[in-house]
């Protein structure tokens, strides 16, 4: 009995240490529980006012006036726009920004420069629409403007001696040749490839001329007459093309389009749906095939501005570009692209537009498109 008693005795003594110890714990997490709530109480009308100021500004950075641009063609200063609430501004502020598209300039963690010129640390840029710096020669209110691969305003570029030597009908067997010219000079040429012979001659004609910065235009598949084609035949022509350019130029298409023969119609333009070039000193190099012909149609009448009109698919072509490229260089001309020609113009080239060339004579006669017809 004596040792029975004593079990019990333990038993009793166990229980009342863990009712003790219990006790001990629910008090401890009641106590922890009043001095958060009595922390919350204390602490969250100042959480609050920090939220409803985060919602209406941001906290890093100056706070700038938003402002409209001088001008509606970006010829003035520049405008201080809002950026979107998604868009983060990744880089310290005031200051420059970059993203995929570019360069832009953040002045607060909610606004940025747009559709002007601004000068910064005592450099001239001018922005777009969008926000993002120009760089080369661009179209500002209705004058050309360059701006170096920083962006800035270089007033001293000189676009009064340029040209744009234009190529139709290749690519073909002598069109690497041409190229080999071409940048031997550091000059730039436009080239309306014919789908045809893109399939035969592309690979690397179309490769360099994509990697070296020349232009590529869309000159049909085949070459017909597109005015006596349907609407639907006519978009195929531009599509194969295109599709078939692509393969060597980035997965992109013809930037620019001449039509086969210099036919065109309204209809045809908005089918292109991209700027359209005819040209101003026609060689007949194709008639002629003949070198000596060739140089003297190029060179014995050249005037800055003009758009000239030869074929790469001769070989008799290619062998007067040899003679005629570094003879335009030596007179002082630049041999450009067909987009620098008529942005250093203040050409702004719209799509569905054709465009004859930007000549003193051509600007004289108000002969530069058809966009007024």
């Amino acid at each position: 009995m004596k040792r029975e008693t004593l079990k019990h005795r333990r038993r009793r003594l166990r229980r009342e240490k863990l009712i003790r110890n219990c006790t001990r714990i629910a008090v401890c997490v009641i106590a922890a529980l009043g001095l958060i709530a009595l922390g919350w109480n204390l602490v969250a009308p100042h959480l609050g006012n920090r939220a409803e100021q985060a919602g209406t500004q941001k906290q890093d950075g100056p706070i700038v006036e938003v402002q409209a641009a001088e001008t509606e063609d970006g010829s003035g200063t520049a405008g201080i726009a809002q950026l979107a609430e998604t868009t983060t501004v990744p880089y310290e502020v005031p200051g420059w920004q970059y993203d995929n598209t570019g360069w832009w300039y953040a002045l607060s963690n909610s606004t940025y420069y747009q559709n002007g010129f601004a000068v910064i640390d005592d450099k001239t840029y001018h922005f777009d629409q969008s926000g993002y710096i120009s760089t080369g020669w661009t179209p500002i209110g209705g004058k050309g403007y360059y701006f170096d691969e920083n962006g800035v305003y270089d007033p001293e570029r000189n676009a009064s001696m340029m040209i744009a030597m234009t190529f139709d009908d290749g690519p073909g067997n002598y069109t690497c040749d041409l190229l080999d010219v071409l940048k031997q000079y550091g000059a730039k040429a436009t080239f309306f490839l014919q789908g045809v012979n893109i399939e035969q001659y592309g690979g690397e004609a179309v490769s360099r001329m994509s990697a070296e910065g020349h232009l590529i235009g869309n000159h049909s598949y085949d070459h017909p007459n597109m005015l006596k084609l349907s609407a639907e035949d006519a978009a195929a022509q531009f599509q194969r093309t295109d599709n078939l350019i692509a393969q060597y130029n980035n997965g992109v298409g013809a930037a620019v389009v001449r039509f086969p023969y210099g036919n065109k119609s309204k209809e045809l333009e908005q089918i292109a749906a991209r700027p359209c070039f005819m040209w101003d000193v026609d060689t007949l190099d194709w008639e002629s095939k003949n070198v000596q012909s060739n140089i003297q149609a190029v060179l014995d009448g050249v005037e800055p501005g003009q758009i000239i009109l030869m074929h790469d698919i001769y070989q008799s072509t290619v062998e007067a570009c040899k003679t005629i490229i570094p003879e335009l260089i030596n007179r002082g001309y630049e041999l450009v692209t067909l987009e620098t020609l008529a942005a250093a113009n203040g050409v702004e080239l719209q799509n569905g537009v054709t465009y004859y060339g930007f000549s003193a004579a051509d600007f004289a006669a108000g002969n530069i498109s058809d966009a007024e017809e």
